[in-house]
């Protein structure tokens, strides 16, 4: 049973030896996001999302290079019913546009967009409107933080990609 687990594992570490890992060009990809500078709407989950990206990122330095450019768009639908036919559950449905534009002489130029969606669930508390809040606020920051992280991962394989292809 050993030599059988032996071997398969081997065989799974020989697929692996092509792989580059994207944090292998981890300095390129830092001083990328050094140049980055982030706007929003106004709206609340995109203060928030750009909060937890200027949080992960680097702090930028000038010259600006790229800007990312962030906009939401935030419903609220009730999702769970009881027998009762009463709402016990709502979910955030926020649906966010990116746009990377590079910096030019006389223009910014976009170069990469995408659009995505992110749904959290949140529990509606009868006759606790405090509790509600606080469940809804909860949902907007989980989802706000997950919103961070997608983007920037998305930003990073656009950044890798164009290393990879000056190469």
């Amino acid at each position: 049973m050993r030599v059988i687990f032996l071997l398969f594992s081997l065989a799974l570490l020989n697929n692996c030896t092509g792989f580059s890992p994207l944090y292998q060009s981890h300095g390129i990809l830092n001083e990328k996001l050094k140049s980055v500078a982030i706007i929003t709407d106004k709206k609340k989950v995109s203060l928030s999302i750009k909060k937890d990206l200027l949080k992960k990122i680097p702090p930028t330095q000038k010259p600006i290079k790229h800007i990312i450019k962030i906009e939401t768009k935030t419903e609220t639908s009730s999702s769970v019913t009881d027998t009762n036919r009463k709402t016990s559950g709502y979910e955030v449905i926020v649906t966010f546009n990116v746009f990377l534009y590079k910096r030019e002489a006389k223009y910014d130029r976009r170069v990469y967009s995408f659009e995505e969606t992110e749904i959290t669930m949140f529990e509606l508390s009868p006759n606790q409107v405090l509790s509600t809040l606080a469940s809804r606020n909860k949902a907007f920051e989980i989802s706000s933080e997950n919103i961070s992280k997608r983007i920037l991962n998305r930003i990073m394989l656009y950044f890798a990609k164009g290393n990879s292809a000056n190469k």
